[in-house]
């Protein structure tokens, strides 16, 4: 089968100080980027529009040549080595499938492409239809099929390559929403199932948490932070990523640090998070908590952290209730919790609470040079 052999650490995808500018070198898309993928892994590039993550992905693929910088598959330099000898396979946004060819034919387009044998064609088309269901499909054509069984298609049409490095190129977004989460959910169960070298690029934050090993979070041609997907949402390192993974309450403050405690002294009190590298005594920082963090009413009774605001919405979300409060300064507060609590009414005062362990203090703006941390923390 496809399944993965060997040496799990080994570097299968390794970008080096990857630079990339357009317009005659007036606007720069890739500054200096730089990671390993090893072998087996499934790595996530997100960012918002503009962030650089299409551009790598088309100078990982051979579509664009970068300025500086080295692309390794396998050992091996790329640079040079156009798309079709690089051992890798790109599933695109929109499919691509031959529209006047079969299931089949679709998939087994790169095999005979590479002249393999009748019979070694047969048997892997076959063998990768099952693997992604697609069985008896293979004499429709894609007008014949549902988005999801099209997507299938052009899975399976690279897989069935073996490619050292899969690549993805917002390979959801042309699929309607409850067709996304299914593609997600069969995406990972494969992925688990075969350990392909996946590297996916996508602006939606949500893909990349659930498939990821592991997640690179792009801003303005550089990278903001490389982590687990449970590292870049609970211990963001910079503001910029901390907004944009996921939804974050966040105040401005001035940082005191006691012996294992950062305690950020904002214009709606002074509230605790645990003592983080590089933090100093009196600087600016933006002192972040997850909504989903957030006790109402009773709840709070236990937490070091509290403070009073005004409830101004409830949207129920069927087993989830986001309440939005307005804190004395006007900033909105969030808390997302399970049920409905009885107690709290809009437009009545409602005490808000969290554990200092599930706060974040960070000081740094973003990656990028010139950033102001005020401005940021304000989401300017």
């Amino acid at each position: 089968m496809m399944g993965i052999e060997g040496d799990m650490t080994k570097k299968k995808l390794v970008i080096k100080d990857l630079v990339k500018t357009f317009s005659s070198g007036k606007v720069a898309a890739l500054k200096g980027v730089s990671f390993d993928v090893n072998k087996g892994e499934f790595f996530a590039v997100i960012g918002p529009s503009g962030c650089g993550k299409t551009t790598l992905l088309r100078c990982v693929s051979g579509l664009e040549v970068p300025d500086s910088g080295s692309i390794c598959i396998d050992g091996v330099d790329v640079g040079g080595i156009p798309p079709n000898r690089r051992d890798i396979s790109l599933v695109f946004q929109d499919m691509a499938l031959f529209p006047h060819m079969r299931v089949f034919d679709n998939i087994a387009f790169g095999l005979r492409m590479l002249k393999h044998p009748k019979d070694q064609v047969e048997k892997e088309v076959d063998e990768v239809m099952k693997l992604v269901a697609l069985e008896g499909l293979g004499d429709r054509y894609p007008r014949q099929l549902s988005g999801g069984q099209q997507q299938r298609v052009a899975l399976a049409r690279s897989l069935v390559l073996k490619p050292s490095v899969l690549l993805f190129d917002e390979p959801l977004g042309n699929l309607d929403l409850r067709l996304q989460k299914e593609m997600l959910v069969e995406l990972k169960l494969l992925h688990q199932k075969i350990g392909f070298t996946a590297l996916y690029v996508t602006h939606d934050q949500e893909q990349a948490m659930m498939l990821a090993d592991s997640i690179v979070v792009m801003n303005m041609g550089v990278i903001e932070q490389i982590g687990t997907p449970d590292e870049i949402y609970l211990n963001p390192s910079t503001v910029f990523v901390s907004r944009f993974v996921g939804r974050i309450n966040m105040l401005r403050g001035e940082a005191r640090l006691l012996d294992k405690i950062a305690i950020a002294k904002t214009e709606v009190g002074d509230f605790e998070a645990p003592l983080k590298e590089g933090l100093l005594q009196g600087m600016t920082v933006a002192y972040t908590i997850r909504p989903e963090r957030v006790l109402v009413g009773d709840n709070v009774r236990d937490c070091e952290n509290r403070i009073k605001a005004k409830l101004i919405s409830q949207i129920y979300k069927g087993s989830e209730m986001e309440y939005v409060a307005q804190l004395s300064n006007g900033v909105k507060f969030k808390a997302l919790t399970q049920g409905v609590s009885r107690e709290v009414k809009l437009g009545e005062d409602v005490l808000l609470g969290w554990y200092t362990e599930d706060a974040v203090v960070i000081a740094k703006p973003s990656v990028v040079e010139g950033l102001d941390i005020d401005r940021v923390i304000l989401g300017e």
